[in-house]
């Protein structure tokens, strides 16, 4: 088991490295006098990582919550961290609530409040351009074994879950990502 987990890891090392690599791309005097070009990043959702147009979303971890007279967790809590990439002033919660939906079961779950020490309690910081803010949020599971799924989108997500339906929210869907409850 070990040896996998192993070889695992050094194939993902090694494509990494080989991803870093560009075909073609020798420091030569010529090149490095050229006018910069400008990278933008295109809108995804891999790998916890929200890449938008104005601000980065990535999620830094998941936890679930039972209160001390449950037997199984009744919340999900997500760690996140917001970088703001615009001139725009915003705060974690509104970055969050403008481009991701957190749901179980195609149902919509509803965000609840929730304080615990472990858990960052800045949702209303303002974040100013090239500034990085750690914050969470707290939702009330619908099932404590279903798995949750985050998706991800560069617009405004107005629209509410139809369960009957696989739809796309608002604006252009960069993805979804599940993440299974750990008791």
């Amino acid at each position: 088991m070990k040896k996998k987990i192993i070889l695992g890891m050094v194939t993902i090392c090694t494509l990494g490295l080989a991803g870093c690599s560009t075909p073609g791309h020798h420091a030569d005097n010529a090149k490095s006098k050229s006018a910069p070009t400008s990278q933008t990043t295109q809108p995804s959702f891999r790998n916890n990582v929200a890449q938008l147009n104005d601000k980065t979303i990535r999620i830094k971890g998941v936890k679930t919550i039972k209160q001390p007279n449950e037997t199984e967790p009744s919340m999900v809590a997500f760690i996140y961290q917001v970088t703001n990439k615009s001139k725009r002033v915003l705060t974690p919660k509104q970055a969050w609530n403008e481009n991701m939906k957190v749901s179980q079961n195609k149902q919509e779950l509803k965000e609840t409040n929730f304080s615990d020490k472990t858990l960052p309690q800045n949702s209303d910081q303002t974040i100013a351009k090239g500034q990085t803010v750690k914050s969470a949020v707290v939702y009330q599971l619908q099932s404590p074994k279903e798995s949750i799924s985050i998706n991800a989108s560069q617009g405004i997500n107005s629209n509410p879950i139809d369960q009957n339906a696989n739809q796309q929210i608002d604006g252009t869907d960069l993805g979804t990502q599940t993440f299974a409850i750990n008791k």
